[in-house]
C-alpha cells in the first residue's frame, strides 16, 4: 500500500508539471526598461494581472503607438516606433489597474550622439510692445527640433534666480517671457507688455531633452525697454554698390524690431537680381546678382513693420548697382 501512494503522489507530481504555468499578479510586467535600435519596428510588452488594466503614454509623441490601450489578464502590448534620424529619445508606457501602477521605459537609439543648437546671438533688445521674437539658430537637430525647450531665468529683489519653465502654463505676470517654439533653425519666444515704465532683463536657457544623460543648455539674455519700436536708416536713403554678386548689409542708424520678424514684410521691386531681403541684428541683409546688362541699375525696397498692438513702422531704401 505504501508504495501504490507514493506511486499516485509522484503521478499527481507528474501531471501538475504537465499544466502551463500562469503567472498570477495584480499588475506587473516583464521588463521595464527597453532598449530600441534608430530603426523602425516593434517590440511586444508583457503584462502580467488578474484584472483590467490600461494603458497610456507618459506624454504624447508622434513616433509611436500601442495596438491598444486597455486589456484582461495577462497579456501583451505592441509597441511600434517609427526610424529616429536625431538624438535618442524615450517614452514611457503607463499600465493602470484600480490604484496599481507600473511603467515600461522605451529608449530608442538615435544617431545624433552629439546635439548641437547655437542661437546665433547671445542679447536680445526687445521694446516695450507684447509681441514674439524670432532668433535664428544653427545645429543638427534637423529631425528632433521638438527635443528643445526652454526656461527663462529671472533676477529677484534678494540677488537670487528664479527658473521656471516656459510651457505657455504660467499665469503668474511677473514671468513676462510666455512662450517658446524651436523649429530646427531658429526658435521663437514670446513676451508680454512691459507696462513697469523701466526696462527689464531676463535670460533664456535653451536646453534639449537628451536620455542619454549628457547635459546641454545654450543662454541668450532678452532685455525688454520701457521704449517704443524704433527703425531708422540712413539719413541718404539709398546705398551704391559695386557689380560683382554680394551679400552686404545696410547699417541701421536705430533698430529695435529686427527680432520680430513675423511681423515684417519687406517687398523687393524686382527679385531677380535682389534675391533675399531680411533683417538681421545690425540692420538690412540684402544678396545682390552679378550686374551683367552692361548699365547701371536700381530698384526700391518697402519695409513694412506691424506690432501685435497695430503699431507701424515703414521704411524705403533704393539700391543701385553700378557694371563692369
Amino acid at each position: 500500500m505504501k508504495k501504490i501512494a507514493i506511486f499516485i503522489t509522484a503521478l499527481a507530481l507528474f501531471a501538475s508539471c504537465d499544466k502551463p504555468y500562469k503567472m498570477d499578479l495584480p499588475l506587473s510586467v516583464a521588463q521595464r526598461n527597453i532598449s530600441l535600435s534608430k530603426d523602425a519596428g516593434s517590440t511586444h510588452v508583457l503584462v502580467y494581472a488578474d484584472g483590467d488594466w490600461t494603458a497610456t503614454f507618459t506624454e504624447p509623441v508622434d513616433w509611436a503607438s500601442l495596438n491598444k490601450v486597455s486589456g484582461y489578464g495577462n497579456s501583451d502590448l505592441v509597441f511600434t516606433y517609427s526610424a529616429n534620424y536625431g538624438i535618442a529619445r524615450r517614452v514611457g508606457i503607463v499600465l493602470s489597474k484600480d490604484e496599481l501602477r507600473d511603467t515600461v521605459v522605451m529608449t530608442q537609439a538615435g544617431p545624433v550622439s552629439t546635439p548641437i543648437y547655437d542661437p546665433q546671438v547671445t542679447q536680445v533688445p526687445l521694446f516695450n510692445t507684447a509681441g514674439t521674437a524670432v532668433v535664428n539658430a544653427v545645429g543638427n537637430l534637423l529631425y528632433c527640433a521638438d527635443a528643445v525647450y526652454a526656461y527663462a531665468v529671472y533676477s529677484k529683489e534678494d540677488g537670487t534666480e528664479e527658473t521656471v519653465l516656459i510651457d505657455g502654463q504660467d499665469a503668474d505676470p511677473s514671468h513676462w517671457i510666455t512662450s517658446f517654439e524651436a523649429e530646427h533653425d531658429k526658435f521663437r519666444f514670446g513676451v508680454a507688455a512691459n507696462a513697469s515704465g523701466a526696462q527689464r532683463t531676463a535670460k533664456l536657457r535653451i536646453t534639449i531633452a537628451n536620455p542619454t544623460g549628457m547635459t546641454f543648455n545654450k543662454y541668450v539674455t532678452v532685455t525688454q525697454s520701457e521704449g517704443k519700436a524704433a527703425f531708422k536708416l540712413p539719413a541718404l536713403g539709398y546705398g551704391s554698390y559695386g557689380p560683382d554678386a554680394q551679400t552686404l548689409v545696410v547699417e541701421t542708424l536705430e533698430n529695435t524690431i529686427w527680432p520680430y520678424q513675423d511681423n515684417m514684410t519687406i517687398t523687393i521691386q524686382d527679385p531677380s537680381w535682389i534675391t533675399d531681403a531680411h533683417m538681421v541684428p545690425g540692420g538690412l541683409s540684402l544678396t545682390l546678382t552679378e550686374n551683367k546688362t552692361g548699365s547701371p541699375r536700381q530698384q526700391n525696397l518697402t519695409l513694412t513693420y506691424v506690432s501685435d498692438a497695430g503699431e507701424i513702422i515703414n521704411a524705403k531704401f533704393t539700391v543701385i548697382q553700378s557694371t563692369k
